[in-house]
């Protein structure tokens, strides 16, 4: 049975997976949400000042760097995503300026007020609530400019220069962008933004339960176990998070309470305990291994795994291993159940704050989102239980890897 199952995995799952990843629009959302996360990142590290100014009040508040930097990654994102469709398409002519169009589609979506002094934008249209307009906007102003790539005023032997025929070339996608988006906004009066947002709240409202927490949570991590890279989820995953964290600094912020359980902050504290599938555990067993092979491989993971980085010994011994890649999935659905039920029981405090410094050691990290004991001993909690499910798995897996090495030895 399991033997049939993973070579269903292998033969047909896998591929279709490597396939997927070379998509040129899957791969453009993989790439722009990689070049954001500088800017996320710097929201972290405000987090990361502001417990240090809790201690000391008397230095400047520095939340606007926040806001001009995570507060913006709409904007960043629906300039990246065309850029880099046509960029993959081998459309580098008109690449920057499908960037610029993108930026110009989503500022008329976002439907400023229009008073006396001129218009009006909210800013928090610019930050993460905006996610979902801009992948939809850069996505539209992509295959528009795709579509006009081999269009041209000019003949193959024309002497005018380049760069002039770029500039007339693109006029037509630019100007068929920016129209379309002027008359369903503007002169229909239609409020595309809330239209796009409301279509995608069913998604994160799935997200925000305890299945869709499990399932968001499992699924890259069996696609991680057979090897391929659980950033193929991103464009799924980083949306929703970051819709999510900012729900709930929002809450905060007006005097509510935080009611978004499944977010980075939450995975990076108390999830992905040594990486993806919480293989710290494994890899400290590693470390005392009676096989000499994998003693060597926990050494040489153990460090990384402190940081959160765990492809040395998920590619070292997990992949493609059922052995380890059972309890692997396995606690990628125990630790998402005891997470979610501590956040929504109020145990633990749900994040509010931006911390995605996903490097971070564990129990730091899990201090870092919440600033609470709670949250340390939910993270000790989580250990215990993926300690408790990778062992018997592991003993089973040194023990033949010991009577492997000594048949070997024997033969030598």
């Amino acid at each position: 049975m399991m033997e049939k199952f993973m070579n269903w995995m292998g033969d047909v799952v896998a591929p279709k997976m490597e396939e997927l990843t070379g998509n040129a629009w899957l791969s453009a959302l993989q790439k722009a949400i990689i070049k954001t996360l500088p800017m996320v990142l710097v929201g972290s590290l405000i987090t990361i000042y502001n417990v240090i100014k809790n201690f000391i009040p008397a230095l400047p508040v520095l939340t606007d760097l926040r806001n001009y930097t995570f507060g913006l990654i709409s904007i960043f994102m629906v300039f990246l995503i065309p850029y880099y469709v046509l960029e993959l398409k081998k459309n580098n002519k008109m690449k920057l300026t499908a960037g610029f169009t993108g930026i110009a589609l989503f500022m008329i979506i976002v439907n400023p007020q229009v008073t006396d002094a001129g218009y009006i934008y909210q800013f928090t249209s610019f930050g993460a609530g905006g996610m979902f307009v801009a992948i939809v906007a850069g996505l539209f102003t992509a295959a528009v400019m795709n579509l006009f790539a081999s269009f041209t005023f000019f003949k193959k032997n024309s002497v005018v220069p380049d760069f002039v025929k770029e500039w007339f070339d693109s006029m037509i996608p630019i100007a068929t962008v920016v129209l379309i988006g002027w008359f369903v906004v503007l002169q229909c009066r239609f409020d595309m933004y809330s239209f796009i947002v409301n279509l995608f709240s069913p998604l994160n409202s799935i997200a925000q339960s305890l299945p869709g927490m499990i399932l968001l949570y499992l699924i890259p991590t069996i696609l991680y176990s057979m090897g391929i890279s659980g950033w193929v989820f991103q464009p799924i995953l980083n949306p929703i998070c970051l819709v999510a964290i900012t729900a709930n600094a929002d809450a905060v912020a007006s005097g509510m309470a935080a009611t978004q359980p499944f977010t980075n902050e939450a995975t990076y504290a108390w999830l992905s305990l040594g990486g993806r599938g919480a293989t710290l555990p494994l890899s400290i067993m590693l470390f005392f291994a009676a096989s000499k092979q994998l003693k060597a491989l926990g050494k040489a993971s153990i460090v990384p795994s402190l940081l959160n980085i765990n492809e040395p010994v998920v590619f070292g011994c997990v992949a493609w291993n059922p052995l380890l890649m059972i309890p692997m999935w396995i606690t990628a659905i125990v630790l998402p159940v005891i997470t979610y039920l501590a956040q929504v029981s109020g145990l633990v405090a749900i994040p509010a704050e931006v911390f995605n410094l996903w490097y971070c050691p564990v129990f730091i990290s899990s201090w870092l989102v919440n600033h609470s004991l709670s949250g340390l001993v939910l993270t000790a909690v989580n250990l215990l239980a993926a300690t408790i499910i990778f062992f018997p798995f592991f003993k089973l897996y040194d023990k033949r890897q010991s009577e492997l090495e000594k048949q070997e030895e024997a033969k030598g």
